[in-house]
C-alpha cells in the first residue's frame, strides 16, 4: 500500500509493503507537484523495495486545496496506469481521515461535524455518529450557518478554526487506507475524481460571465 494526501497544507506519504513501513511528511513550503514522486522513490530506496512490488494505493480525494488535490490525484493514476497488473485504489475524503483521527485519540460519547476552511468565509463541513459513520452529505457552508452548528466541531490544527483541534499524521493515513483495504472499499483509475464540493475559481469566473 502506498498512501498519499496532499489535500491540506502539509502532504503525507505512507509505505507499507511485504511488512516494511515507512512515513514521511511534506510541509507546506514544498512544491508537492516536484517533491511528492521524489519522497516516495527515497523511501522506496531506503525500504529495499521497488515500485512494482506494491499491489494497493491510497490517496486522499478531498476537499481542500485544489491544486494539492490534482496533484495527489494526477499522481496515482500514473502509477496505476504505468505499471502491470491490477492495481486497486482506495480513495478517502479529508473528512474520513479526519473522523478517524478524532476517534483514535479522543473517547467519543455524540456525533460531531469535521470542519474545514474553504477561504472566503466559507467552510466544509461533514456531520459523523460516535462509531464514525457520516451521517451527512459534505457540504459547504457560511461562517453564519457554521456558528448555529449544533454539537462538537472538530478541526485541522493547522487552520485554528474550531475549539476541538487534531493533527493528522501519516500513521493514521495509512491505518485508515488498510481498512479500507480490508473492507474492499476501492476503484478504478478512471473512477478517481477529487471531491471538490465547491466550484474552482476558474469554472465559477466562467460562470459568471455566462
Amino acid at each position: 500500500m502506498i498512501a498519499i494526501s496532499s489535500a491540506f497544507k502539509n502532504a503525507m506519504i505512507a509505505i507499507d509493503i511485504d511488512g516494511k513501513t515507512k512515513f514521511c511528511q511534506l510541509d507546506s513550503n514544498a512544491k508537492h507537484a516536484e517533491s511528492l514522486l521524489p519522497a516516495i522513490d527515497k523511501m522506496l530506496d531506503e525500504m529495499g523495495c521497488k515500485i512494482g512490488e506494491n499491489n494497493s494505493y491510497c490517496v486522499v480525494t478531498g476537499p481542500g486545496s485544489f491544486t494539492g488535490l490534482r496533484i495527489g490525484i494526477a499522481l496515482i493514476k500514473g502509477l496505476v496506469q504505468g505499471q502491470q497488473g491490477e492495481k486497486k485504489i482506495y480513495p478517502i475524503t479529508s473528512f474520513d481521515l479526519m473522523a478517524y483521527s478524532y476517534i483514535k485519540n479522543n473517547i467519543i460519547n455524540d456525533n460531531f461535524t469535521c470542519v474545514i476552511n474553504a477561504l472566503s468565509g466559507l467552510y466544509f463541513v461533514c456531520s459523523y455518529d460516535k462509531s464514525g459513520n457520516k451521517i451527512g452529505p459534505e457540504q459547504m457552508i457560511e461562517k453564519e450557518e457554521l456558528d448555529k452548528l449544533q454539537g462538537i466541531k472538530v478541526g485541522l490544527k493547522e487552520e485554528n478554526i474550531t475549539n476541538i483541534q487534531i493533527e493528522v499524521t501519516p500513521n493514521e493515513l495509512l491505518e485508515l487506507a488498510l481498512l479500507k483495504e480490508k473492507q474492499g472499499e476501492f476503484c478504478s483509475y478512471k473512477e478517481l475524481c477529487p471531491l471538490y464540493i465547491r466550484k474552482s475559481q476558474a469554472e465559477a469566473a466562467l460562470d459568471n460571465k455566462k
